[in-house]
């Protein structure tokens, strides 16, 4: 079976970075062969995205030459996940684990990504079209986001049991029974919208995404050897290797300059499998740092907007999600993609610097063993003793 706890030699150790950086090739090709099989068609069928349609005239001077460039990159990108995990998910099996939790997890992964890739494939297909340049509402992407979340959360919650569900802060891990699934639901929304916020330059999205799945997927597989998660953590790292290798196949095709764009098909995915991973393995503190880049292009949106609504026209930023901030005080596309990847890699140490904190403490409520303890008994007084 598969080890729960475990002190790695140098020849195991060896062993898991192999099967890792295996798994991770074995996506990229997949990605990238994914890539040169659908790129022509995207093109053929003319599935760009037209005439820029941002706000600020400015904006779209600078994005202007990528109006010819496909979209939906996802549609080859998401695939390439799904195969890549369901290989892991066949070796973690014959090597001894649960079939069933296994199947599990990672089915609910394939239910994350193939339901929030349909909704970012309408998305972006109505802005394709005529009828709808703006794409679907944002009420109505928000409910279904919010529905794949409450359904993935559920079952990450029953498959990790009553005493998995907890959540690990530094020094402290406190058991929060079934409020696992509410906080679940809002990383996952949150982290499927924030990667759909980064992807705005070429190979930005891909490279810090590559960056954070691997952290991610790092530390689900370090948390399980040392006994935090069993075959659910197990599950989580596979689906983190297999989503940034899949990223590195794509980043083929996305480099600048970019032939192809992921597309809310692949953002709104990627985003929701980064959340979803962060629940099955209990790591949502690992993927707060390891998904830094993510939560700060958020964070600049809800700042600009809320601080024009208070000053009735007043920003803060030059322009908004922070990559374009950066745009318009006359940095190049590329610096800024090397800069924010430079960011993510830091982060991506950090958050791995951080797992020991995280799983070291023992979980609030926990009783301590009692300890039977023996009076010590007189002797007789008519006892004899032996020295």
């Amino acid at each position: 079976m598969l080890p729960e706890h475990a002190t790695l030699n140098w020849q195991g150790a060896l062993l898991l970075l192999g099967a890792a950086l295996g798994l991770c090739a074995l996506a990229a090709a997949l990605a990238a062969a994914g890539g040169r099989l659908l790129i022509p068609w995207l093109v053929k069928k003319k599935l760009n995205d037209g005439e820029p349609r941002k706000a600020s005239e400015y904006l779209n001077l600078l994005q202007g030459t990528k109006k010819n460039t496909p979209t939906m990159g996802g549609a080859f990108l998401v695939p390439a996940v799904l195969l890549a995990a369901a290989f892991g998910g066949l070796g973690l099996w014959l090597l001894g684990g649960d079939g069933a939790r296994i199947g599990g997890a990672l089915g609910l992964g394939a239910l994350v990504l193939g339901a929030s890739a349909g909704l970012g494939l309408v998305d972006d297909y109505t802005k394709l079209t005529k009828r709808g340049r703006d794409g679907i509402s944002g009420k109505a992407k928000l409910a279904v986001q919010t529905l794949v979340a409450l359904a993935a959360c559920a079952g990450a919650a029953w498959l990790v049991g009553d005493d998995g569900r907890v959540l690990h802060l530094p020094f402290a891990t406190i058991h929060i029974g079934w409020w696992m699934v509410p906080l679940g639901m809002f990383v996952m929304v949150g982290s499927s919208n924030a990667y759909n916020l980064t992807d705005g330059l070429d190979g930005l999205a891909g490279g810090t995404g590559t960056l954070a799945f691997y952290a991610l997927g790092g530390a689900a597989v370090l948390a399980a050897l040392f006994g935090a998660g069993g075959d659910g953590a197990w599950s989580a790292g596979v689906l983190g290797i297999g989503a940034a290798g899949a990223l590195l196949g794509f980043l083929y095709w996305n480099r600048h300059p970019a032939k192809v764009f992921m597309g809310d098909t692949g953002s709104l995915a990627l985003g929701s499998l980064l959340g979803y991973i962060a629940v099955l393995a209990r790591l949502e503190m690992v993927l707060a740092v390891a998904g830094g880049v993510f939560v700060a292009e958020a964070a600049s949106v809800m700042l600009q907007v809320g601080y024009f609504k208070a000053t009735k026209g007043k920003r803060i930023l030059r322009c908004a999600p922070l990559h374009h901030h950066f745009q318009f005080g006359g940095w190049h596309e590329t610096r800024v993609t090397s800069r924010f990847t430079r960011a993510g890699m830091v982060l991506a140490l950090a958050a791995l610097a951080l797992l020991p904190l995280l799983l070291k403490a023992p979980a609030s409520g926990d009783q301590p063993q009692p300890v039977a303890e023996t009076a010590p008994q007189r002797a007789a007084p008519d006892a004899v003793v032996q020295r």
